[in-house]
């Protein structure tokens, strides 16, 4: 009797989609690998989540001169369809994004309101209480543009907690809804806050 031939090993099948994915998920993976269109639809989804936290973040942190809640949810769209190399993995992601997207923008806007009236005395920054979701009482150029000199050190000591930083002072998160978004208790998230607050305290206290 003739041994038969081994069959030839059958081509990789690419995975299915994963059906119990969110749909907010799939959306994201799909823009991640370059779609604007499912970058376009993830944007139209969130877009009044995105509004009531940047209204949130501007009133709760203060806001750069000129800088208003449409115009930043506008300009944070903006920057993330002309991103090169985006990477969207999920939800967490994306608001993570967002938040660093808006920091750029209201750093900007500060710091061409500074150059326009270069030669004015900075203000001295103090920390709020822990319920407030704010690292500054108020919310001037001057003081954006330390808080977020700041954090550029911490970004080098501690990313993770940069980011927490980034995400409840720039992006006006609540603990809450950090805590949501990482997947941990809120209590992990108030306690590394006030780390956070108390690393800020020290370095924004030395530059006084």
């Amino acid at each position: 009797m003739n041994a038969q031939a081994p069959h030839p090993p059958h081509p990789p099948q690419p995975a299915p989609p994963d059906a119990a994915l969110p749909e907010i998920t799939r959306l994201l993976q799909q823009a991640a690998i370059g779609d604007r269109a499912a970058l376009d639809a993830v944007y139209a989804s969130l877009y009044p989540e995105l509004k009531r936290i940047a209204r949130s973040r501007l009133r709760q942190q203060g806001r750069a001169d000129g800088i208003n809640t449409t115009l930043l949810v506008h300009e944070s769209f903006v920057r993330l369809v002309g991103a090169r190399g985006l990477r969207l993995e999920d939800r967490r992601h994306f608001f993570a994004y967002a938040a660093k997207t808006m920091r750029n923008i209201i750093i900007d806007s500060a710091r061409e309101h500074l150059a326009e009236r270069r030669g004015g005395g900075a203000e001295h920054v103090t920390l709020g209480d822990a319920e407030v979701a704010g690292v500054a009482d108020t919310g001037t150029s001057d003081q954006l543009v330390r808080v977020n000199d700041a954090l550029h050190e911490l970004e080098t000591v501690d990313p993770e907690l940069a980011e927490l930083v980034e995400m409840r002072y720039f992006g006006g998160y609540s603990e809450a809804e950090i805590a949501e978004l990482h997947g941990v208790a809120e209590r992990t998230v108030r306690r590394r806050w006030d780390k956070a607050r108390a690393w800020l305290f020290v370095a924004l206290g030395s530059e006084g």
